[in-house]
């Protein structure tokens, strides 16, 4: 394995004892959901089971950036992978192949938005990160 590889599977380890510290002590945990991209063209959805919602619970349209500052909750119709949140920072290139494993994900249902990030690509274009507040039943391994 190479150092990067080494340092990207230590992460990932990392992330899985802190879920499941969480998980052991019932308490809710801050967590990214990747809903997105956004870029010179406008919105382009990841999903079609990730809904984004208004204050009312209405699924909310997106054309432009400055459309997903409405975002108060999402709805998720499948599970979908949870990762740590990046904020704004530019995403690492990922030139090693790491083992496949158990990853954390959210269970189908509603999050509430807490925050918004918007890491940049290396293609152009930034993806559209989802903190959510997810309680520990509410989450579950996958492999992937």
């Amino acid at each position: 394995m190479t150092a990067f590889t080494n340092k990207l599977l230590s992460k990932s380890i990392f992330l899985s004892t802190a879920v499941a510290c969480l998980l052991s002590n019932g308490v809710q945990a801050s967590t990214c959901i990747t809903a997105g991209r956004m870029d010179a063209a406008g919105w382009a959805p990841q999903f079609s089971t990730v809904r984004l919602l208004d204050e009312a619970g209405r699924i909310l349209p997106v054309k432009k950036k400055s459309d997903l500052a409405g975002v108060r909750a999402v709805e998720l119709t499948e599970t979908a992978l949870l990762s740590v949140c990046d904020g704004n920072k530019p995403l690492a290139r990922g030139d090693g192949v790491l083992a496949k494993g158990a990853v954390p994900a959210a269970k189908p249902g509603r999050f509430n938005v807490v925050g918004l990030g918007f890491p940049k690509l290396q293609t152009g274009g930034e993806l559209v990160e989802l903190e959510v507040t997810i309680a520990a039943d509410q989450i579950v391994m996958i492999t992937r």
